[in-house]
């Protein structure tokens, strides 16, 4: 890999990616580039200089740490992430993969008479792995070019850990996190382990036969400190890795009960609720599915939120409120350009718990209640008369986040094969955007996807 070449790659992709009046210029981009050679070759570039920011949100306050942008820091430690992408072959965990693959198995454990799932979450996993740690025991032996070799220890050492807000701590995690997968399936492949996923900090695995909780929870704690906690060098920075107890979830089929109380556990977002039942006379477990109360709440109030501005705005714009629920109760879909390609997005509730859709008769009721009634209820709420879009039959409204999953709807911002030009600026000036000049069809779906908040 040629650094000089990879370091101007790096800049040109993240001023790709920057809003268009933040933008830098093709010269400036080049002092940029030149910059960060020259601090590479004179060793001026400091990892220590990172600075320390506080984020709120969704109501949760977190610290991360990050590289002024376009500082020759900040362009060398997105190097090494990619000489470590390149070198290690990590394959990141896929969401919605993951969660159709835990459907799938919930399916099949059905008609188990025996089973368990033990589901766990680490606590506050990137700022818990020490990177001196990830690169002694895993790193260093991985045959990098020499100075590739210097300036990740150079990094490790200035950073210590992998801090949230770094672009080499979510690698760096996966590189020792992939051992603790490993070693942690072959602990229980012994117990009829049927399914093992791990999404970051997140776990849940499932047994085809009952293992009790108190031994699922040391081999858990087991393999943690095997792959963990093993110090070869009692000078540098030490993991501090452990589970969150009060986040772990242990079920055992043979202690659900015929008629009984349901039991819960949830995994990225999605819930699932189990109840054992009599079906022919056999004993088996009936699963429905959901979003956990802490998604309603956060989504219910989004919604509530857009209501709230329609009532303090002064105008009333009736269309701009019609827009807003409409985007926020479809599926967002659009491309971006993104450096030398196009990535498409997928936005919205309905794209994030889109596994629902199949399995709308098994919903939980708190999950159908939200579908059904979130909008209408925003409305009631905020005392705010029910709008003319939304009166008429509430089973086919399009503005339902119920009918929208069943049906899958979507605003498919691509010109060729969905929403055409022309359709696109008429939607633009009925929420009072403007139109006129060189803004083109990817302008004015930036402008109006802003505007509906869905954001862009």
């Amino acid at each position: 890999m040629e650094i000089n070449k990879e370091l101007k790659h790096i800049a040109e992709y993240q001023n790709s990616i920057l809003p268009r009046h933040q933008k830098r210029t093709a010269d400036a981009i080049e002092i940029i580039v030149n910059d960060a050679i020259e601090s590479l070759k004179n060793g001026t570039f400091n990892f220590k200089s990172f600075l320390h920011l506080d984020l709120n949100q969704n109501g949760k306050h977190r610290q991360i740490i990050m590289y002024k942008p376009f500082s020759p820091e900040a362009l060398l430690c997105i190097f090494l992430k990619r000489v470590l992408d390149r070198k290690f072959h990590i394959s990141y965990p896929n969401r919605n993969e993951y969660i159709r693959t835990l459907f799938d198995t919930t399916a099949a454990i059905k008609d188990m008479s025996d089973y368990t799932i033990f589901k766990f979450d680490f606590s506050n996993f990137f700022n818990t792995v020490s990177s001196e740690y990830v690169y002694h025991n895993y790193i260093q032996s991985a045959s990098l070019e020499r100075y590739q070799d210097k300036l990740m220890a150079d990094f490790v050492h200035a950073t210590k850990y992998t801090f949230a807000g770094l672009n080499t701590s979510n690698i760096l995690c996966e590189i020792i996190a992939r051992d603790f997968d490993q070693r942690l399936v072959q602990r229980f492949s012994k117990h009829g382990i049927i399914l093992y996923k791990r999404y970051i900090d997140d776990g849940i695995m499932m047994l085809n036969r009952y293992v009790d909780r108190d031994d699922c929870l040391a081999m858990v704690n087991d393999v943690i400190k095997e792959v963990f906690l093993s110090p070869k060098d009692s000078k540098l920075a030490q993991c501090k890795t452990a589970l969150n107890l009060s986040k772990v979830r242990y079920i055992a089929g043979r202690y659900l009960e015929v008629s009984g109380p349901s039991e819960t556990f949830d995994f990225l977002g999605y819930e699932f609720e189990l109840t054992k039942i009599l079906k022919k006379q056999q004993q088996k477990t009936e699963f429905r599915y959901g979003i956990t109360q802490a998604k309603i709440d956060k989504y219910t109030q989004k919604i509530e939120d857009i209501v709230k501005e329609y009532v303090a705005s002064p105008q009333k714009d009736i269309e701009l409120l019609r827009h807003r629920i409409k985007a926020f109760t479809h599926r967002s879909v659009y491309q971006i350009s993104r450096y030398k390609s196009v990535i498409w997005k997928n936005k919205g509730f309905i794209a994030n718990y889109c596994e629902l859709r199949f399995r709308m008769n098994f919903l939980t009721n708190a999950t159908e209640d939200f579908l059904k009634n979130a909008v209408i209820k925003a409305f009631a709420n905020q005392g705010v008369p029910i709008p003319y879009f939304l009166k008429g039959n509430r089973d086919e409204s399009i503005y339902s986040l119920y009918n929208n999953m069943q049906n899958y709807r979507t605003l498919l911002f691509v010109e060729l094969i969905g929403i055409n030009h022309g359709t696109l600026k008429k939607m633009c000036r009925q929420i009072g955007i403007d139109v006129s000049g060189d803004k083109g069809y990817d302008g004015l779906v930036r402008d109006y996807l802003i505007k509906v908040k869905v954001g862009h």
